[in-house]
């Protein structure tokens, strides 16, 4: 009989090792490994987890099923007393033979009375992320068969002021079902999601879902597909959002938006984790209507929005919540109707916010008539300094246009308030545009330059250096108001109401030292008189201290010595009637000084081209 060669021996022991190994493999008591999974899971997660038992169902199998009872893994020492997550019981079954790869290939997963804790607090720390920075784009469990029963989902966030309280279901047959409630800020809010089928076939697959936050306050909708279940950092869905204002939508959508009057929106979405990219976007904030895309990205704790936002009007009071707009009634009682706005430049809410965006309007909408009726810009915001360049605001005839800068770069203390600086210029534009109700016209130019801090306009203007300087040419005035601004008040008197005289110009250079204009020079020059202002306005809190003093052109029969006072704010100036008008008996004085010929000397033309070139310079 001929001996077996040493290879073939050697095959039939490897044969009979393996069987042995496959047939252990099968059989294996897995339950024998609770202490062991428990130290590595305690170990990686840093606090003890803990499993009360753990068997196996079967007896013998290579795709053998273990059930495990009273899992327990409590929260992390900063999210308080507590466990992240409590399991009744779970089965788990995989295939053993997926072992000898070095992974774990889940088949069948059943949960039965599981609580979820996730917390976040105010830093943005949360409890059920142990610090892992993947994308997600790893291998996913593939089931064949997944149930969860008797389950439930809790969520608070103090960072967003939100939380939630869902009741899950999900099987291979009917998919996914969460209900409950939750708030978003103190709004109450009810939340359902419902998917496709998790395991079998559709793990490969698009996954389906709706997602819906319905409340009085604040609702949204997401309906579309993830690129595989509960993959929510890969998803593409329309969207449809309300809110009482912005703000409180960004509860849910984490954008660092403002506050704003009602808003509705709709939009095509797209999210790659941790970005999104919104198209199509239609909707409405107040009476405003915006249309638009933008991409929202997220890197090192840093959101960057870039996008495009058309309108074919809007009103930027549309763009202060119910309660802004109280506090600005409340400041107007206090301090009455004022010019410059106390809108908020303050930056401190979007400091890790940047991006760009490109903003066009047909129509602006004003409570009252104004002569700005449309806005061109394109807003850059970069680690807190806000720049927008070119800023164009067409007027009924015109434009005003330039840049506009806000720098909050140098900290947060109050010597360090965000820096305001505006550059523009006015062109093309009309003079009775900005008054009507004075008639008096002519081809307006000018510019603005002003540079202060503050955490409003206001604050920022009423400390503000610079200067303003407005010539008005070529236009006409009405003969009686030139005649008074002359101090000739027998022509005054005398002319008629429809009677127009030529301006010749209106020269206006105002500088500004730590929030106080001084005259430098102001004159108006027409056909019939001279008039030259001299004084101050306040910014702060635009208070007028002018003193006008006029000539007319030619000899007159009441002419009014001295200057006449203008008092009062910049909305809601004051004449001062000087005392030599108020009597008869000076009247009659006016009428002697003009037969004694001592009413002083009459004004001679301004060199209009001249003056206007040295104030705009």
């Amino acid at each position: 009989m001929r001996t077996m060669s040493w290879w073939a021996k050697g095959l039939l022991i490897i044969g009979t090792f393996a069987i042995i190994l496959l047939i252990a493999l099968a059989a294996f008591p897995w339950g024998v490994l609770r202490e062991t999974i428990e130290h590595r899971l305690s170990k990686r997660l840093g606090r003890p987890a803990q499993i009360a038992v753990m068997e196996r169902a079967d007896r013998f199998s290579f795709h053998p099923e273990v059930i495990a009872r009273g899992i327990t893994i409590p929260q992390p020492a900063w999210a308080g007393k507590g466990d992240l997550a409590r399991v009744a019981q779970a089965r788990l079954q995989f295939n053993a033979l997926s072992l000898l790869t070095g992974k774990m290939s889940v088949e069948a997963f059943d949960v039965d009375g599981m609580t979820l804790t996730l917390i976040r607090d105010k830093s943005g720390r949360e409890s059920w992320n142990d610090g892992d920075t993947s994308d997600g784009n790893g291998q996913r469990p593939q089931f064949s068969r997944l149930k969860i029963a008797n389950s439930r989902v809790l969520y608070r966030d103090a960072k967003r002021n939100r939380s939630f309280d869902l009741k899950v279901e999900a099987d291979v047959r009917r998919g996914l079902a969460m209900r409950g409630t939750g708030q978003l800020k103190g709004n109450p809010v009810a939340v359902s999601v419902d998917g496709g089928p998790i395991a079998g076939d559709a793990a490969n697959k698009t996954w389906p879902f709706r997602a819906q936050i319905k409340g009085q306050a604040v609702g949204a909708t997401f309906e579309g597909t993830m690129d595989r279940p509960l993959d929510v950092g890969h998803l593409t869905a329309s969207a449809t959002a309300y809110a009482n204002d912005l703000a409180l939508l960004d509860v849910i959508i984490e954008a660092g938006l403002p506050g704003t009057q009602p808003v509705k929106l709709a939009a095509k979405v797209r999210r790659d984790t941790p970005d999104w990219k919104i198209a199509n976007l239609r909707g409405t904030i107040g009476r405003s209507d915006i249309a638009g895309n933008a991409t929202i990205k997220k890197r090192d704790g840093r959101t960057r929005i870039d996008g495009e936002v058309t309108s074919r009007q809007f009103d930027f009071d549309d763009l202060a919540s119910d309660a802004g707009k109280a506090r600005g009634r409340a400041m107007e009682a206090r301090f009455g109707d004022r010019l410059v706005p106390a809108t908020a430049i303050d930056l401190k809410n979007v400091g890790k916010t940047d991006g760009k965006l490109r903003l066009t309007v047909g129509k602006l909408l004003w409570p009252g008539s104004s002569p700005f009726r449309s806005l061109r810009a394109t807003l850059m915001l970069e680690r807190s300094h806000l720049v927008m360049d070119p800023l164009e605001l067409g007027l009924t005839r015109g434009r005003f246009a330039g840049r506009l800068s806000v720098d909050q770069r140098q900290g947060k203390s109050i010597a360090s308030s965000p820096m305001l600086n505006i550059a523009m210029n006015v062109r093309d534009a009309r003079l009775i545009d900005f008054f009507p109700h004075a008639q008096i016209d002519g081809r307006l130019e000018g510019k603005l330059r002003l540079a202060g801090r503050g955490r409003t306009i206001r604050s920022a203007i009423a400390r503000s250096n610079g200067v303003v300087a407005l010539v008005a040419r070529d236009g006409k005035i009405p003969a009686r108001t030139a005649s008074l601004l002359g101090q000739d008040v027998g022509r005054g008197i005398l002319t008629g109401k429809d009677e127009m005289a030529s301006l010749r110009c209106i020269i206006a250079r105002l500088d500004v030292r730590n929030g106080v204009m001084r005259t430098n020079p102001v004159l108006i020059d027409t056909t019939r008189a001279l008039t030259k202002a001299n004084g101050t306005i306040t910014l702060n809190d635009e208070r007028i201290a002018l003193a006008l003093t006029g000539a007319p052109k030619t000899r007159s029969i009441l002419r009014l010595d001295g200057s006449v006072p203008i008092m009062g704010t910049i909305k809601q100036p004051s004449i001062v009637v000087p005392k030599e008008t108020k009597s008869v008996g000076n009247v009659v004085k006016m009428v002697g000084r003009a037969i004694a010929g001592k009413q002083g000397p009459t004004a001679s033309d301004t060199d209009c081209h001249a003056m206007a070139a040295n104030v705009l310079r």
